[in-house]
């Protein structure tokens, strides 16, 4: 009675557990930042090598959960742009990216199940939510400094009172899409997502110029030299003074396309060798 009530059991959860499969595994990859010093969205710029690790949880063969942290550098140059606009600007910027996301993948086909429907390949999409930081600095004299401690445009002075120093902990929103292909105990997926934020400040580049004497005065020298890089105090009758720095109606953007191999850690298949030796035994 009770080998027949565990076969039981067995028989109606197999089905479903079969495809819960748990992947730990690596990513590699490119990273771009789009914003005020590279606002082509499809062009990329400054590409720089990122990676990190990955954690897959396959509920069923079409939907799965990952957990993945990536770090990486985002940095742009005006020097680089063919916008003599943005030549004459001259600002620059890095920032080590670190991003830790919970996202959602939702796949095309049946993936590694069982049955004439399934496919050991599937393109899929997926989106979720990640939390990064991104700490901008720009070079002086051969020497890198953190920029939002600095106010480089005007953020806590006489003009700006009410502006304080921009966070370098943000939210954002990652999406995109890729392929997965099985390789028996091994998986490889391509992809391609864009992280949508809610900051203009990755790059430290957002609104106006402010008078460069009371930046100078009110945040010190170094925060006027980095925030007017154009040689404009050496134009007669002209001041970058309240003109346009960067463009505070746009949030930054950045991408990540990368490759990563998991190794399948569990896949439940001694459910099916403890069904097909009960059932031997009967």
């Amino acid at each position: 009675m009770f080998r027949n009530l565990v076969l039981l059991v067995l028989m109606v959860l197999a089905p479903q557990v079969q495809a819960q499969v748990n992947e730990i595994g690596i990513t590699g990859g490119t990273l771009f930042y789009i914003g005020d010093i590279n606002p082509t969205r499809w062009y990329p710029k400054n590409t720089k090598l990122g990676g990190g690790l990955v954690f897959r949880h396959n509920m069923t063969d079409r939907l799965a959960m990952r957990l993945q942290g990536i770090y990486g550098t985002l940095e742009a140059y005006d020097s680089n742009s063919d916008d003599p606009v943005q030549q004459f600007r001259n600002l620059h910027f890095r920032a080590r990216l670190f991003e830790a996301s919970a996202l959602f993948e939702v796949n095309f086909f049946k993936y590694r199940s069982k049955g004439k429907e399934s496919h050991n390949w599937t393109p899929f999409l997926f989106a979720g939510l990640a939390y990064f930081r991104a700490n901008p600095q720009a070079e002086f004299n051969d020497t890198w400094y953190e920029l939002p401690p600095l106010g480089t445009e005007g953020q806590g002075t006489e003009a700006r009172p009410d502006s304080e120093p921009y966070k370098v902990d943000q939210v954002a929103l990652p999406f995109g899409a890729g392929l997965k292909f099985n390789l028996g105990r091994v998986d490889l997926q391509v992809e391609m997502g864009l992280r949508r934020t809610w900051t203009d400040h990755i790059d430290d580049v957002s609104g106006t110029y402010v008078d460069n004497a009371l930046l100078e005065e009110q945040n010190g020298p170094l925060a006027a030299a980095l925030a007017d890089r154009s040689g404009a105090d050496a134009i007669p009758d002209f001041s970058n003074t309240g003109r346009a720095r960067g463009d505070s109606n746009t949030n930054d953007w950045y991408q990540y396309t990368g490759v990563s191999l998991t190794y399948i850690i569990s896949r439940f298949s001694d459910c099916d060798a403890q069904y097909d030796w009960m059932r031997r035994k009967r």
